[in-house]
C-alpha cells in the first residue's frame, strides 16, 4: 500500500518538486492507459546531471496531453543505500498494468551535490547496479494504488520493453561500463522474474547504448546509440540465443532514439534530423519493416532536442515527448552564471495520417510546452 513506501518514494510530494525549483530536467517518457490516461515523467534534481540531488517526477494528464498535473510521484535519490534513483522509465503491460521504472546508481561517502562553476562529474557516475519497478495494477482508478518496489534487474534502462509474439516481456537494460556485448533482460512470467540474454558484441564499450528492441515476424532486433556516427542493428532469429554480427543501420547523432511497432503494423522512428547533431526531431514510418523510411513528419527544428519517447493512443493518435535545452550549462553567461537555456519538456500528439502527409491536421500539435524548469542561475 502506499502508506507503506520506501521513505525514497513520496505518492504527491509538495511544492519542492515543482518548476520553480528544478534547475534542469530532462530525458522524459509517457505511456497511455487502457482507458485512455497519460502519464509522463523526467528526472531532474539538483543543479545538474549527474547528482546525487537528482530524482524523478511523475505527472499525469484526464484530457489527452491539453492539461497535466502537478507531479504526483517523485522517487528521490535513497541515500540512506547511496542510490542515485535516475532516468524514469514508463511502460504499461497487456494487463493494462502501470509500470514506472528507475535506473538505481551508486554514490559514495565522499560525494558531494554537483556544481557547474566546477567540475561536476563526482564520484558518482562509475556504475549501474540496477532497474527498480513501481507497479500500479489501475492506474485509471481516482486513486492509484502503488505495490511495493522491487529491482527487477541488472543494467540501465533507458527504452520501453516490448513484449514478444510469444508473451515475453523484454527489457533493454543495458551494461554500459563492463559488458563487451549488447545485454537485454527477458521474462518468461509476465514480469516476476528476469534473465540475462547477452547480445552481440558491441562496437565499442563505456558508451550510453540507450538499446530499443523491436520485432519483424518472430525477429527479435536491437538498435542502439554509438559515439561511432551511427545507430547500430543486430538481431537475432533463435530468440536471443544467438545474434547476428553488429552493423551500422543509420547515420546518427550520439543520442537516443525511439523505435516500435504500431498497432497498424508499421515501424514508427523517432530521431533527431541531422545525422551529426542533435539539432531537430522527426518521426518516420516504414511499411517494409525498417528497410526503407519513405513517411516522415518533421516536429521541431530546434537544437538541443534529445530523448524522444512515444506512445499511440486510438483512432491513429501519437503521443511523442522529449527535452529541449534541458540544463544550464546550454547558453550560460559565465559572467552573470545564469543561463537562457530552456530546460523544457514537450509533447507532440500527432496522428498517423501526418506522418504519412508529411504535415499536421487540425487538431495535431508539435512542442508543445508540458514543463519548464526556472532556476537559472547555476548555483543558488
Amino acid at each position: 500500500m502506499n502508506n507503506k513506501m520506501p521513505k525514497y518514494i513520496v505518492v504527491n510530494p509538495g511544492d519542492e518538486v515543482t518548476e520553480k525549483h528544478r534547475a534542469w530536467q530532462g530525458c522524459p517518457t509517457i505511456a497511455r492507459t487502457k482507458g485512455g490516461r497519460l502519464f509522463a515523467g523526467w528526472y531532474t534534481g539538483g543543479m545538474i546531471e549527474p547528482c546525487i540531488n537528482n530524482y524523478n517526477v511523475l505527472v499525469q494528464s484526464d484530457d489527452n496531453g491539453s492539461t497535466w498535473s502537478a507531479p504526483i510521484l517523485a522517487v528521490y535519490s535513497d541515500y540512506d543505500a547511496m542510490h542515485r534513483n535516475i532516468d524514469i522509465q514508463l511502460w504499461v503491460d497487456e494487463k493494462g498494468r502501470l509500470w514506472v521504472m528507475w535506473t538505481q546508481s551508486p554514490f559514495y561517502k565522499t560525494s558531494e551535490p554537483a556544481s557547474l562553476k566546477h567540475s561536476y562529474f563526482g564520484d558518482y557516475h562509475k556504475e549501474f547496479t540496477g532497474v527498480e519497478a513501481l507497479i500500479c495494477n489501475n492506474p485509471d482508478a481516482d486513486e492509484l494504488i502503488w505495490e511495493q518496489p522491487r529491482v527487477i534487474c541488472d543494467g540501465f534502462l533507458r527504452s520501453k520493453p516490448i513484449i514478444r509474439h510469444n508473451g515475453d516481456y523484454v527489457v533493454p537494460a543495458y551494461d554500459w561500463i563492463n559488458a563487451e556485448n549488447y545485454m537485454l533482460r527477458i521474462s518468461k512470467d509476465g514480469g516476476a522474474t528476469f534473465e540475462d540474454i547477452v547480445a552481440a558484441k558491441k562496437p565499442q564499450n563505456k558508451v550510453f547504448d540507450e538499446t530499443m528492441a523491436y520485432e519483424i515476424g518472430t525477429k527479435l532486433c536491437i538498435l542502439a546509440r554509438t559515439n561511432l556516427g551511427y545507430y547500430a542493428e543486430s538481431h537475432s532469429l533463435d530468440d536471443g540465443k544467438t545474434w547476428s554480427d553488429t552493423a551500422e543501420y543509420q547515420k546518427a547523432p550520439s543520442t537516443r532514439l525511439y523505435i516500435g511497432r504500431l498497432s497498424g503494423g508499421q515501424l514508427a522512428l523517432v530521431r533527431s534530423i541531422s545525422d551529426t547533431e542533435r539539432q531537430g526531431m522527426k518521426v518516420c514510418i516504414s511499411e517494409d519493416d525498417g528497410a526503407t523510411w519513405p513517411y516522415e513528419l518533421i516536429l521541431d527544428t530546434r537544437t538541443d532536442l534529445s530523448y524522444p519517447d512515444l506512445e499511440e493512443g486510438e483512432n491513429g493518435e501519437i503521443f511523442i515527448v522529449y527535452d529541449r535545452e534541458r540544463h544550464n550549462l546550454i547558453n550560460l553567461n559565465r559572467e552573470t552564471w545564469t543561463s537562457s537555456a530552456a530546460k523544457e519538456i514537450l509533447l507532440a500528439k500527432i496522428t498517423v495520417d501526418d506522418i504519412y502527409n508529411g504535415s499536421l491536421s487540425e487538431n495535431s500539435y508539435t512542442a508543445r510546452v508540458i514543463s519548464k524548469a526556472e532556476i537559472n542561475l547555476v548555483e543558488r
